[in-house]
């Protein structure tokens, strides 16, 4: 881990996957029709006139059948109200082609980025997502700091109101030839309200059953036509406020929890299941104190510790009293046990974000004619997130020599904060041991004093505008429009840091004349603001002891800003160029100039104290951080081509109809030159109930600013190294590995520091970065039998394959790609890291390069039935059932390095090979019911590593239910209770699963109750 911490206006769900909220929406359809007119048509035959018309769908500017040659899913507005979701980016996890988010308010918040919601379609990456809002690009928010959860542009979701949502199209792989660059898993189009009438607000909140975790939710939505209906202007606005939640209240999460651990010597696995807790026992933070600078204890025995007459370790208890030191049970690792006293880590973790958001959204239009129209949107969005905990500075020899930056503290025994008892102890034994009676060593992890918390609050300003008509040349009708979007993002990060200088002078505690406890006179403040200029002295003998006036001394305010900006303008005409006899051959053409910066500045604290000489000195736990800053913009010509070959009225033999359709796109980037990008594809009916579609797209990706331009900076990381015996058996070759460690002269059994705590190495941007590439193509049918109305039953193959990827390499991947070539020890990347006399690793140098390629191929399909109850022989006003279920099976999903190791995925918790969401919808006038059942297939903990790598490699399948009901009082007031997790099903054994895919199971079960009024 590193420490420092076209508006596209379809008018009907469309394709593949296609909603689960179209199977909702007709089973309403089909009650409200059964109540109020029995002569109206089916729900079946309104999709069939729906699947009928032409429409315009994401992945195409032109108006085409819905039915497209690409599988698409649909997430509608019926859906994300009836589960109680108020951030999109969370909603979208329904849809099992989701992986786990680059970032969300689940679990740590990465540095800079708390709140943030980047969605991950086919856990390629979120950088690999296309995000959409009406079809325009929308500017991204995150932070372009090399200590960014993610490289790249990412949408936040959580920045787009799902009160103003009508539905969210997800089109697998072929969007990069309409929309240009990032769409290389698929691109994501949010599809707002449009022509809103009337007036509605609602209030929700929520609940879990521990008592916490609770979220308010009010939202109001106003629109109104004007002009005789030329004109409307539609009005959203939001709050949210989401109570966070610390790792420690959970317990599988918590310091106490069950966690693997390094196994017992003689075990037959190389991790095994402890209970109590991983307790670091080098630290706590209270302290312990140290005869000599290294570790207090090494296997659980006292090393380097203070000790009583019967050898037992001693540390400070919280009130700061030597006592004797609890090493919990022992463990295979030197340097933690389970439970005891030591400093219980994972219980200073975020399991979810404190968040506050306020948006509103301005939509508006205008007809001038009947060709020639105006529309018009105005976003602002102030958002504000907590990480509520992370860990700590430390102060330990783990880390650094006593009295450098993070290693272990050198008091006096004279300290006025000792008692009187403790000072005579430590003296005692210091003489008794040789040693220097007057100073003793102090090793802390320092919670008091800064948390780790930070706050991210970001603003958004966006608007767009489109003008849009058409106009006719003989007999063939044109289509033109253009739009311009401008976008900014302002985030600001800040928390409390520990300053060094003034750290240092406050723990120099002395008694003055008068017996008070005060600084040692003649302290130098540091060159940098605290809250207080004015030393107090510091008491770090037990936890909590510590003054105000002394924290304030020792405490800077930081502040680090990043800025986005985006400006695209897109112009295209699209209409029809010939009749065949099939029907028109359809066109696009288009041009789209898009220019995006960014900027990261890190602040006073963060950018650290200038020497004069190039170099910079850190203030305080943080190494210095650089700026990183830059812009490029883009120039493209695209077009599009749809053919009808044969259409059902031509009566061809086993050829109901028959559609081609191809695009391309022109881009280039002012950084990295040229790139052609093009799709192709169709759909194919033998009969009417059956279409058979594929598509085949070259796709790219341009590199980030941030992996561009980041300057090379200091990092701390840690890594598996391969020549560890824990890993020794691993890589694509093991005897091969062995081999080369045994050349390194390291001999087993060989345990690396490094694979337990960080070392301090480099990393930074690379300018000669070339776009990614990826040839993706899909495959698939789709089923509509009209013997069987309401029915729906869709598949898709999914085939993508990722080259020159951008990577960025850490230190695991830099050792990995050393040990396991064939021309060890000449391999370029045995040079970007070093090793001492011991074999421990020292430095190294991480980056961003262009040789990691990406493979992965999924099957995902859907299935959809509705139908009304008087089809089974009950009366009129029995209502309407709909089922929808959505699956992804991932056949294969992996990533390489050069000629190194598969790092495989698939498998894990984190992205399951199986994996469904199923609906079932029972609607009946005012009243409707919802029961959700998710689905994990069965896991394992790694799929890297020998299956003998874990005492329990394996979690079991897993699902989880939700439900919802409501009701609508009348036409004006409505209803609804949801619970999530309703079974209350928890985290299944042996525990260690993925926060964000499992977090019901680690919430627990849930309540929300929400109220809604409209006229």
């Amino acid at each position: 881990m590193r420490l420092v911490r076209s508006a596209l206006l379809a008018g009907a769900s469309v394709a593949l996957l296609a909603a689960a909220s179209t199977a909702n929406a007709q089973a309403d359809g089909a009650a409200a029709q059964t109540q109020q007119d029995p002569k109206a048509p089916s729900a079946a035959e309104s999709q069939d006139s729906a699947l009928s018309n032409e429409i315009v769908v994401t992945g195409s500017r032109i108006v085409r059948k819905a039915v497209t040659s690409q599988p698409t899913a649909v997430l509608g507005t019926d859906e994300i109200s009836k589960r109680g979701y108020t951030n999109l980016g969370n909603a979208l996890q329904e849809l099992p082609s989701f992986g786990v988010p680059g970032n969300s308010p689940i679990g740590g918040q990465g540095s800079f980025s708390a709140g943030q919601t980047y969605v991950n379609l086919y856990n390629l990456g979120s950088q690999r997502t296309l995000s959409l809002v009406n079809g325009h690009r929308f500017v991204t928010s995150a932070s372009s700091s090399i200590f960014s959860p993610i490289s790249g542009d990412p949408v936040d979701f959580s920045a787009i109101p799902t009160a103003l949502v009508d539905r969210v199209e997800v089109v697998s792989v072929g969007g990069a030839p309409i929309y240009g660059s990032d769409a290389i898993a698929g691109t994501v189009n949010t599809i707002l309200k449009k022509d809103y009438q009337g007036f509605e607000i609602n209030a929700q909140t929520g609940i879990s059953q521990h008592g916490d975790g609770a979220d308010y939710n009010v939202s109001a939505l106003a629109g109104q036509n004007f002009s005789e209906g030329r004109g409307n202007i539609t009005l959203s606005v939001n709050y949210d406020k989401q109570k966070g939640i610390p790792s420690s209240d959970r317990y599988t999460l918590g310091g106490n929890g069950p966690f693997f651990g390094t196994a017992l010597p003689g075990s037959d696995y190389t991790y095994q299941l402890y209970q109590g807790g991983l307790h670091y026992n080098e630290f706590t933070n209270t302290g312990i104190p140290l005869l000599v600078d290294s570790y207090p204890t090494l296997y659980g025995q006292a090393y380097a510790s203070f000790t009583n007459a019967a050898g037992q370790p001693l540390y400070f208890d919280k009130s700061g009293h030597l006592a004797v030191f609890n090493t919990g049970q022992a463990t295979g690792s030197a340097l933690y046990g389970a439970g005891g006293d030591g400093f219980a880590i994972d219980d200073y973790a975020n399991f979810l974000a404190q968040s506050q958001r306020i948006q509103a959204t301005l939509l508006a239009r205008y007809d001038f004619s009947d060709h020639f129209h105006f529309s018009g949107e105005g976003w602002y969005g102030h958002s504000s997130a907590h990480n509520l905990r992370d860990q700590p500075f430390y102060n330990t020899a783990l880390f650094a020599d006593a009295g450098d930056v993070n290693g272990d503290l050198i008091m006096s025994t004279d300290n006025p904060f000792l008692s009187a008892a403790d000072q005579a102890a430590l003296k005692a034994s210091l003489t008794e041991n040789g040693l220097d009676p007057s100073t003793f060593y102090l090793a802390r992890a320092n919670t008091d004093l800064a948390t780790g918390a930070f706050k991210t609050s970001t603003d958004l300003y966006r608007v767009v505008g489109t003008l849009n008509g058409d106009f006719s040349v003989g007999t063939h009708q044109f289509n033109w429009e253009v739009n311009a979007v401008y976008g900014r993002t302002v985030s600001h990060t800040r928390d409390r840091q520990v300053v060094n200088q003034n750290f240092y002078n406050a723990l120099d505690a002395v008694t003055d004349a008068d017996g008070n406890i005060v600084c040692r006179p003649g302290y130098t403040n540091a060159n940098i603001a605290t809250i207080s200029e004015t030393c107090a002295p510091l008491d770090v003998f037990g936890v909590g002891q510590a003054s105000q006036a002394a924290i304030d001394y020792i405490t800077a305010l930081t502040k680090t800003t990043q800025k986005n900006s985006q400006l695209d303008i897109v112009a295209d005409i699209n209409g029809s160029i010939i009749t065949l006899p099939a029907g028109d051959v359809k066109f696009s053409l288009g041009y789209e100039h898009r220019r995006e910066s960014t900027s990261f500045d890190p602040g006073a604290f963060y950018y650290g104290e200038d020497n004069g000489d190039g170099t910079r000195t850190q203030y305080g736990n943080s190494i210095p951080i650089d700026p990183v800053g830059g812009a490029y913009h883009t120039d493209e010509g695209f077009g599009e081509l749809d053919i009808p070959v044969v259409s059902p009225t031509m009566n061809v033999p086993l050829v109901h109809s028959l559609d081609i359709n191809g695009s391309a796109r022109y881009v280039h980037n002012s950084m990295t030159g040229g790139f052609w990008t093009y799709t192709g594809g169709g759909t194919y009916s033998p009969v009417k109930d059956i279409t058979i579609r594929g598509n085949y797209t070259r796709s790219f990706r341009a590199p980030a600013i941030t992996e561009l331009f980041a300057p090379t900076g200091s990092v701390f990381d840690t890594g598996d190294d391969p020549c560890d015996s824990r890993f020794i058996d691993g890589g694509p070759n093991p005897t091969r590995r062995a081999q080369n460690c045994a050349a390194a002269g390291i001999t087993q059994p060989f345990t690396s520091n490094v694979a337990d705590y960080t070392a301090q190495g480099t990393f930074g941007g690379n300018q000669n970065l070339k776009n990614e590439t990826a040839d993706s193509w899909t495959a698939g049918a789709v089923l509509q039998p009209t013997f069987l109305p309401g029915f729906r039953l869709s598949g898709d193959y999914v085939s993508i394959d990722i080259k020159n990827e951008i990577t960025s390499l850490g230190l695991t991947d830099l050792m990995n790609a050393c040990y396991d070539a064939v021309d060890y020890p000449s391999n370029p990347f045995c040079s970007t890291f070093t090793r001492d006399a011991d074999h421990q690793v020292t430095s190294f140098a991480e980056g961003n390069y262009n040789i990691g390629i990406e493979h992965f191929r999924a099957l995902q399909a859907e299935l959809e039935y509705t139908f009304r109850l008087s089809a089974l022989g009950l009366p009129e006003n029995a209502g309407a059932l709909g089922l929808s279920v959505n699956y992804l099976h991932t056949f294969s999903h992996y990533t390489k390095v050069g000629e190194g190791d598969k790092e495989y995925s698939v498998g894990t918790t984190q992205e399951p090979s199986d994996n469904f969401t199923a609906n079932l919808n029972y609607n009946n006038g005012g009243f409707n019911f919802m029961w959700q059942t998710m689905y994990y297939g069965p896991t394992k903990l790694t799929v890297n590593l020998p299956q003998t790598t874990y005492q329990y490699p394996k979690v079991g399948q897993y699902f989880m239910f939700n439900t919802s009901v409501g009701y609508d009082l009348g036409k004006n007031y409505n209803i609804r209770l949801v619970v999530n997790n309703v079974l209350n099903k928890h985290v299944p054994f042996p525990y260690a699963v993925s926060q964000t895919r499992y977090y019901d199971a680690l919430m627990g079960r849930y309540f929300k109750m929400s109220v809604g009024f409209k006229f």
